[in-house]
């Protein structure tokens, strides 16, 4: 059995792609090239980062074991707002760009070695 394009017909056109999805698949393999230089770009990092992209974003994963990785991290990135930066419970997450693609950190086990060093998030510090 041969699946036949139904374009193929006479008179029968395919239709342009929209401007915008023409945009996305631009984001997209943008976004792809950043992600699958990622491991050998940050290589001399102290953990290294699992970079996925997807939907025109690069999400790059690190599981650091000190606040010094995690530090090294934020500044190699040149995350610096801590406004931008949402905890999870789990994980720390923010958001900035790398070439001119939106990307995600994503620090797990970030808000237990803040709570190790600083003490309960809400707690009375002295």
């Amino acid at each position: 059995m041969t699946i036949t394009d139904p374009f193929a017909a006479p008179g029968r056109n395919r239709p342009a792609a929209s401007p915008a999805a023409v945009a996305l698949l631009a984001e997209c393999r943008k976004a792809k090239a950043v992600a699958d230089t990622a491991p050998a770009r940050f290589k001399t990092m102290p953990t290294p980062a699992a970079a996925t992209a997807a939907g025109g974003e690069v999400q790059l994963v690190v599981h650091p074991r000190t606040l010094a990785d995690w530090a090294r991290w934020t500044a190699e990135l040149g995350i610096s707002d801590v406004r931008r930066m949402t905890n999870t419970g789990v994980s720390t997450i923010c958001r900035f760009e790398l070439d001119g693609v939106r990307c995600r950190l994503v620090g797990m086990g970030v808000p237990a070695l803040l709570a190790k060093a600083y003490g309960p998030r809400g707690g009375r510090h002295v």
